[in-house]
């Protein structure tokens, strides 16, 4: 099966800043596993999509939330900023990322699975997902849609912005149309929003931080899991500088809590 998570290399990277995600756009931009839907033909829903409306919020809820966007959105260059769509891992001043799966006539019924799985899997955090954009941030936005080519992202796949420390709490993740299966999409987007939160690649199949920026083969048949106390690739492309272990669990829980 082809992988786009996978080592990659970063351009102009630095130590606690810098994109992740699969493949590169000029070798295979868009491109995910065989069998994907990406583009599908099929008449545009044309209607509304679905709002799920969130549980209740859980215990230890600090007002940051993650808000997925199906719906299409131009991003600018610049410090990423979800409530300014900016994204610092534009390779250019802007980028356009369409409706997400908007010819494919499951397109909202891929939405709520999508969400589903998301709220699922985090669900042991105080972690509220969304799919209306929040009035306010701070906010996580996870953009689906399109290629690599329509959103300036220099990898294929996914990307988002390492931040080591998580000083920017409006972080901007894109995932291409191309990904899938739907677990393979659901554990992405959980590894996009560790990334942002300063959580680097392990060598674990299971776990949600393998394959950004090194090479580990992740396992996409089965929810990816988050770790009390897991070791950092050392020879991970993207990594942040004297931290050599991370509780990917705590840090959830403290980006969403404290």
């Amino acid at each position: 099966m082809v992988r786009a998570l996978v080592l990659v290399l970063s351009l102009a990277a630095t130590a606690c800043g810098a994109e992740l995600a699969g493949g590169s756009a000029d070798t295979d931009a868009g491109a995910g596993p065989s069998g994907s839907d990406g583009s599908t033909s099929g008449s545009d829903d044309a209607g509304t999509v679905p709002q799920p409306t969130p549980d209740a919020a859980p215990a230890c809820f600090n007002g940051r939330v993650v808000y997925l966007n199906f719906d299409g959105v131009t991003l600018t260059r610049g410090t990423s900023d979800a409530t300014q769509n900016r994204a610092s891992w534009l390779q250019r001043s802007t980028g356009t990322a369409p409706r997400y799966r908007t010819n494919s006539p499951n397109r909202m019924a891929d939405i709520q699975t999508i969400t589903n799985g998301i709220r699922q899997q985090l669900a042991d955090f105080p972690i509220t997902v969304v799919t209306d954009r929040p009035a306010s941030g701070p906010y996580v936005m996870i953009v689906f849609g399109g290629t690599a080519q329509d959103v300036g992202s220099f990898y294929g796949a996914a990307v988002n912005e390492l931040d080591c420390g998580d000083v920017q709490k409006s972080d901007v993740a894109w995932i291409a149309d191309a990904v899938s299966p739907t677990q393979r999409i659901v554990n992405v987007a959980v590894g996009a929003i560790g990334f942002g939160l300063g959580l680097t690649a392990t060598t674990d199949p299971l776990d949600c931080m393998c394959g950004w920026a090194n090479g580990c083969d992740s396992n996409d048949t089965v929810a990816c899991r988050l770790s009390d106390n897991i070791a950092r690739d050392p020879n991970a492309s993207q990594r942040c500088p004297n931290v050599t272990t991370q509780s990917e669990t705590q840090a959830f829980r403290e980006a969403f809590c404290e």
